[in-house]
Parts: C-alpha cells; sequence; structure tokens
C-alpha cells in the first residue's frame, strides 16, 4: 500500500521557495535567475515524486561513505564563469536515529574557476551537520529530504577569501546494496550567509553527489533468526525456528513442524503430528495413531494399540478378525516385551555388565516362544540430534540382536530397528522421564 507522506508538501514547498530567493547577479542578472528557478523547480519536482510505503528498504546503524559529483556556483564568486561547472569529492558519515530519522555530517571539496575581479578561481570547502528524513519509504530504496547548518570555507586567488555559516536543503534517494551497504546519490543547494567582503547577502551554490556508504554495526534483522532483513527471503520466522542461508524455516522431517521447534524431529513421511511435531495420539496409550489399529481404545504396552483378545476355538476354514491378523496370540508371546535393566554406556551401544543375566532370561523365553518372529526395538531419549539418535538406537537394537544370537537364538527369528526419539513414553523434559524412553523392546511379529 503506498501513500503520501505526512508533511511532505510543506518540506518540498520550502525547499523550492528558500532556492529561489537567489537575488539576481550585476554579472547575469535575467539569466541567472532563470537558471536558478528552474534548478528549484527541478528539485521540487523530484522531491514530489515521495510517497509512502509500507515496507521500507533498512536503513545501517552507522555509515561511512565517500561522495563525487559536479557543482555550479554562485556568480557572485566566480563572475563570467559561472556557467562552468567543477567536480566534487567529499566524504560522509551517517547514525541511524530511528526507520525514519538520521544524523548525518558530510565534507566536500571543488575547485572553481572564475573571473571576477578581485576573486579569479575559488577553491571551496563545504561542511555541514544535520537530518536526514526518509519522505518515501520503498521496499528497496528510500527517498529523503536532507537539511543542515554548516560552515562554507572560499579560498580564493585574490584577497577575497572567506568562512561563512550556510544552510543546506537536498533531496535524494538510498538504495540497499548487499547486507548493511547502500548506494546513494542527493541534490542538493547550500546558502551562505553575510557578504564576506562580496555584494550582497549571501552565495548559493549546487551540488549533484553519488556515493557508496559501507554500513557499520550489525544488519538489521527483525525475526532476529541471524539473517539480515535485506537477504531474508522469510521474514517473521518464529522464534527458535532453525533456517537456511536466506532465512527460510527448516523442516527435515516434513511434518509442518519448523526445525529447532519440532520436539520429535525424527517423525517418519506422512504421520499426523501435534504442534510440537510428535504424533498423534488420540487415546494416550503411548501407541501412534500411525501405528494404533484401535486409535480410540487404550491399550498401553501393546505393539498396535488393540487391547489382546482371547483366542476362541477355530472351526474349519474360519479366519481370524482382520485386527487380529498381525498379533500372534497362539503363540503366547505377549505383544510387546519392554526389558527393563538392559542398558549402556552414555552415547554408546556397549551393553552394560548387569544388562547380560537379563538378556540369558530373554533367550531362554525367546526359545519358549516357538518360532515367533521378534522385532528388536530401540528408543533413545530426546537428548542430543536427531539423527545422531536414530543411529544410535539401531545400533544399541543390533547389540542386543548380536547377544541373542549368540545365546542361540535363530538369526530368522531376529530383526533390529532403532526408532530414535520419535516414539518417547515418557516425558523428555525429566530426568526419570528420558529414563524411560531409553529402553529396548520386544515386539513379536508374523
Amino acid at each position: 500500500m503506498y501513500g503520501h507522506a505526512p508533511g511532505a508538501e510543506v518540506l518540498i514547498a520550502a525547499l523550492a521557495v528558500w532556492v529561489g530567493r537567489v537575488r539576481l547577479s550585476p554579472l547575469g542578472q535575467g539569466p541567472i535567475m532563470k537558471r536558478h528557478q528552474h534548478a528549484a523547480c527541478l528539485l521540487a519536482g523530484w522531491a514530489a515524486f515521495c510517497v509512502a510505503a509500507a515496507h521500507a528498504a533498512d536503513i545501517a546503524e552507522r555509515e561511512v561513505g565517500v561522495l563525487l559529483g559536479g557543482g555550479q556556483a554562485d556568480a557572485d564568486l566566480v563572475g563570467g564563469r559561472h556557467d562552468t561547472g567543477t567536480s566534487l569529492l567529499g566524504v560522509r558519515y551517517g547514525q541511524r536515529l530511528n526507520d525514519r530519522f538520521s544524523l548525518f555530517g558530510d565534507l566536500v571539496y571543488g575547485a572553481y574557476d572564475g573571473n571576477r575581479i578581485g576573486v579569479g578561481d575559488a577553491d571551496v570547502t563545504t561542511l555541514r551537520g544535520g537530518f536526514e528524513w526518509m519522505a518515501s519509504r520503498q521496499p528497496r530504496y528510500n527517498w529523503f529530504l536532507s537539511g543542515g547548518l554548516g560552515v562554507m570555507d572560499v579560498n580564493t586567488a585574490g584577497s577575497n577569501g572567506f568562512t561563512r555559516p550556510m544552510a543546506s536543503l537536498g533531496v535524494g534517494q538510498s538504495w540497499e546494496a548487499g547486507a548493511n551497504d547502500a548506494f546513494r546519490w542527493e541534490v542538493r543547494a547550500d546558502r551562505s550567509f553575510g557578504d564576506g567582503g562580496l555584494p550582497g547577502a549571501g552565495l548559493v551554490n549546487f551540488q549533484a553527489l553519488v556515493g557508496y556508504a559501507w554500513g557499520l554495526g550489525a544488519p538489521l534483522d527483525s525475526d532476529g533468526d541471524g539473517v539480515a532483513n535485506r537477504v531474508d527471503l522469510c521474514p517473521g520466522t518464529p522464534k527458535g525456528a532453525k533456517t537456511g542461508p536466506r532465512g527460510c524455516p527448516l523442516d527435515t522431517d516434513g511434518d509442518g513442524v519448523f526445525d529447532g521447534l519440532d520436539r520429535c524431529p525424527g517423525t517418519g513421511a506422512g504421520v499426523k503430528v501435534d504442534a510440537d511435531g510428535c504424533p498423534l495420539d488420540a487415546d494416550g496409550d503411548g501407541v501412534p495413531d500411525s501405528r494404533d489399529r484401535c486409535p480410540s481404545v487404550a491399550a498401553p504396552a501393546t505393539s498396535d494399540g488393540c487391547p489382546p483378545r482371547p483366542a476362541g476355538p477355530k472351526t474349519p476354514g474360519s479366519q481370524a478378525p482382520e485386527s487380529q491378523s498381525a498379533r500372534p496370540a497362539e503363540t503366547g508371546a505377549p505383544a510387546k516385551l519392554t526389558l527393563d535393566g538392559v542398558i549402556f554406556d552414555k552415547a554408546s551401544d556397549r551393553l552394560r555388565p548387569e544388562s547380560l543375566t537379563i538378556l540369558d532370561n530373554v533367550a531362554a523365553t525367546l526359545k519358549e516362544w516357538g518360532e515367533v518372529k521378534v522385532e528388536v526395538a530401540g528408543h533413545t531419549d530426546s537428548v542430543g540430534q536427531a539423527a545422531f539418535n536414530r543411529r544410535l538406537s539401531q545400533r544399541r537394537a543390533e547389540a542386543v540382536r548380536a547377544y541373542l544370537l549368540g545365546k542361540g537364538v535363530a538369526a530368522s527369528r531376529l530383526i533390529a530397528r532403532g526408532y530414535g526419539e520419535s516414539e518417547p513414553v515418557a516425558d523428555n523434559k525429566t530426568a526419570a522421564g528420558r529414563a524411560k524412553n531409553r529402553r529396548v523392546e520386544l515386539i513379536p511379529r508374523l
């Protein structure tokens, strides 16, 4: 949305009137007046393009820059050579006050050719300081109006050198460059006060300047994601979310919850999750809805979320209900067995000595289950990176499988799988909860 900048009309009119007040020169009254009035109209015309925008180019906290350009001196200074311009060189410093105003200071030098009797050629140095107002704030650039006070120092070939106070008004643009720099241009008029030995009330010199400014300090980063506003393609990233190099949030597992905010970052594709990125569990039985074949019935400690059903007598040609097709009820094996007391060294797949006796008993139990195939499922807490935890849980499951194979359990009956931190059974915020989540389970499979 665009709209006219409040108060812009007043400053535009003041700029035109102030510049247009240049008095007639005795060495060229008509032409000089017409040229100065024409320049005033140009300044006012350029300023009239200023409109306000909702999203503005960012202003560096502090900046230093160089200025190049051309200037035209008052005929009272250079006499009949008033049409002869000169090249300008300068330096500039800026300090942001807020998103609308900045302080600035600049120093500009130019050498003018002149033929005024008693003056001749003139070296003019202006030093000024003041404010810049962002009259129009655009997505990549800002229109600004500048105003300030300073001094005009004139060294001449004759004896009429002087230093006078002056006021200055200008209009220009500042364009974003990189993450914190800026290109800029400005057209301005400097008016001195006092005659300094020359006729009249003062001099008016015009300058057209272009420059480059290097930003100092950290670039603006409104959403705090570590990516500067100017290169951030996704402004407004939620706090804590991890982002890519252009500021867009990452979602490694594709569940719609950004990395850094996702408490269950290893969620599989297609799994429905809650606001924290963890699998939904409508009946609260610890079996995610994606694996829960009885999502409205709580059945803790089961592999498919359905309560155990007694196996009834079979009749020729009869089939087990579909919900029982993956349940080995006739084997006498439980739906799931958590191996309490089987623990490992920290961040390792090395079994602790106290776990071996438990696994010896597990091996004996598996032999009693007949030929039932069993998944050895490894799980971790949420401490550390999700990818590391998934790999660690896989190695731990394989370590348990290897031990059971060594105790005589057939290799064809055992498969090892690691789930990392994706299927917690307790709150990872507490030490007790994390201890429960670090577990190995045996799940019978047909």
